[in-house]
């Protein structure tokens, strides 16, 4: 299986849409109040045709929603949804995608994500977006695409 890891807030939908995220409801009419993860069907569109693709969330998410939760939160994606990163210390991207790596001895995966900073430098595993226009950008599209349809690394899903 092949894995895609996901932070959403600049991917699935622009960053600055978290600052109408209200807490006080409940949590899954305060996703839908704020609009986000709106882009998640452009995610599903480009990984269409591909079913050895699964999704792990290393989002700051998986601290304020359950696993279901963020499954259902993925609309189309659900499916592809195969868990989240070992919570960590807020700012561990890496270092809780790393784990997850070496545990499972993953060889194809990319990480999508608006925060390169958080990241090894020239880390070719990693496809940024930018924080407001996330999978919107043509650019990132393309590398998603391009990854997804690679059959070089890609075992079938029956191995």
């Amino acid at each position: 299986m092949r894995i895609l890891f996901l932070e959403c807030d600049g991917v699935l939908h622009p960053a600055r849409t978290t600052s109408r995220f209200v807490r006080s409801v409940p949590l899954k009419q305060a996703v839908q109040d704020a609009w986000l993860f709106r882009w998640a069907w452009i995610l599903d569109e480009l990984l269409n045709g591909q079913p050895d693709i699964g999704i792990v969330v290393h989002s700051n998410w998986r601290y304020l929603a359950t696993n279901q939760e963020l499954q259902s939160f993925l609309g189309p994606l659900a499916p592809r949804f195969a868990g989240t990163v070992p919570l960590a210390p807020p700012g561990n991207r890496w270092e809780s995608i790393r784990e997850i790596i070496e545990l499972n001895h993953l060889r194809d995966y990319r990480i999508l994500d608006c925060l390169p900073s958080a990241f090894p430098e020239a880390l070719p595993e990693l496809i940024v977006c930018h924080p407001e226009i996330g999978l919107q950008a043509y650019s990132v599209r393309r590398q998603i695409r391009n990854w997804a349809q690679s059959t070089e690394h890609a075992v079938p899903v029956n191995s």
